[in-house]
């Protein structure tokens, strides 16, 4: 008789039937996409919460930035795709043909100004036919539509655009050769770097032209673009243009131009304006520029620095775990206008201790730090509506927010207490709301009206 040879051991566990090999290989299937969803969160919160970039925050440096980080830059590189769809969709989808597109670019019975909009189209698809169509208009337009489609066309990221757009870079029309060095900033590469760095230290041209081309390498953001603007610092520290090359700077990783900063803000020369405006420009910087921002926000001694480093770190939105030292920090610090920075800054963070700040806020004399504070206050209650802080904001901080958005103050300081009734969203807050729709200047009102729950059933 003769025998089934045996099942191997290493299979002795699979489901013997067709079925429920099926029914075990769906469920393998789905635990691998459960794990690997699991595994990118968990990048994700490790990141935001433990940045890899931060030595003092994070909890394996190199292990980090060899797998949570490319996760997270991965995850952020579709997301910005994803927008730029989205944004593209303005000029992509016209529900027009691109033969049909390129019928109404050259008709010169419509509006220039509604014509130019399909330059970036055109650019973006590049066939032979769209850059005819482009090359017929373009170049001969005039300078308030010339400048719009440079700037369009270079939004694309066509390289071929750049033969278009060279020559604009020496225009008599500012505005147009403005136009072309954003657009070719776009674009980027090694030779859109040098010719807009040459621009940069080329003293004999307009301000404004330097100014954009400083803007420019920002955009870029490659080492050789960085170094263009530390050459061009070194010769100009001070002025419009000097901002403007401190705001290139703060575009790129902190830990790449940390040491400039550092330097420049220590420096016993730097002038008190250009020292607040290195520090705001770290506002566009990466998330590692946090912890240097709450060192000068806690302790340097220029108001106005501080101001500017409070200011700074509400740009860092994904930093969120500040909310504790904020508050002390305002608890101590002497001057309204920095503490005003300081309340604001606590609105993205996920812990606002309401019951240490509630008090620092109620000693306030000065009306925008006060309401500034009502709004970090309003969030806090939100958060924890069974709080004693909640009690005190319904009994003492709603009425009054209540008069300032009806008394004749500022609209902006109207606005913002709305807001805070509108952050807080307890019931005495809504009747606040309610009231304030049906008394207030029309803006204040819509703003309030907006903030209303829809009625229950």
């Amino acid at each position: 008789m003769k025998k089934n040879p045996p099942t191997p051991r290493h299979a002795s566990w699979l489901p013997r039937t067709v079925r429920g090999r099926a029914i075990f290989g769906a469920v393998l299937v789905v635990t691998v996409l459960l794990a690997a969803v699991g595994f990118v969160g968990f990048s994700v919160w490790v990141e935001d919460r433990f940045p890899s970039g931060d030595p003092e925050r994070a909890l394996l440096p190199a292990a980090q930035r060899a797998v949570t980080k490319p996760i997270v830059n991965l995850i952020s590189h579709q997301i910005e795709r994803h927008l730029r769809g989205r944004a593209e969709a303005l000029y992509m989808a016209t529900g027009l043909t691109v033969e049909e597109t390129i019928a109404r670019f050259l008709d010169e019975r419509v509006d220039l100004a509604q014509r130019r909009l399909y330059a970036y189209r055109l650019a973006r698809v590049g066939s032979p036919e769209c850059v005819a169509a482009l090359l017929k208009v373009f170049p001969t337009a005039p300078p308030e539509h010339k400048a719009v489609m440079a700037q369009l066309i270079g939004s694309t990221g066509n390289p071929a655009a750049k033969e278009w757009l060279w020559p604009l870079l020496d225009d008599a029309n500012a505005h147009v050769a403005q136009a072309a060095i954003r657009g070719l900033s776009a674009i980027g590469g090694e030779d859109v770097t040098a010719r807009i760095t040459a621009i940069l230290l080329d003293s004999q041209r307009q301000d404004q032209i330097r100014i954009e081309a400083a803007l420019g390498l920002g955009t870029i953001g490659t080492p050789e673009a960085r170094d263009a603007l530390l050459e061009a610092f070194a010769q100009t520290g001070s002025g419009d243009l000097g901002t403007q090359i401190l705001n290139g700077l703060g575009q790129f990783e902190f830990a790449t131009v940390a040491a400039t900063f550092e330097q420049y803000l220590a420096a016993p020369g730097t002038p008190r304006a250009m020292r607040a405006a290195a520090v705001e420009a770290l506002a566009g910087s990466s998330a590692e520029a946090v912890p240097f921002l709450l060192g000068l926000a806690k302790g340097d001694g220029d108001t106005d620095v501080r101001a500017s480093a409070a200011w700074a770190i509400s740009g860092h939105g994904t930093v969120r775990d500040l909310g504790p030292a904020l508050a002390d920090m305002a608890e101590y610090e002497p001057a309204a206008d920095v503490r005003r920075r300081l309340y604001e800054a606590l609105l993205p963070q996920e812990e606002i201790p309401t019951e240490r700040l509630l008090p620092r806020v109620q000693t306030e004399r000065d009306i925008a730090a006060r309401v500034a504070g009502f709004n970090a206050v309003g969030l806090g209650v939100q958060r924890q509506p069974e709080s004693a802080a909640a009690a005190a904001f319904d009994q003492e901080i709603v009425p009054e927010l209540l008069r300032i958005a009806t008394a004749p103050n500022s609209l902006n300081i109207q606005m913002r207490a709305v807001f805070a009734l509108r952050r807080a969203q307890t019931e005495a807050a809504q009747a606040a709301l309610a009231a304030i729709a049906n008394s207030a200047r029309p803006q204040v009102a819509a703003a309030a009206r907006n903030g209303l729950r829809p009625p229950k059933g």
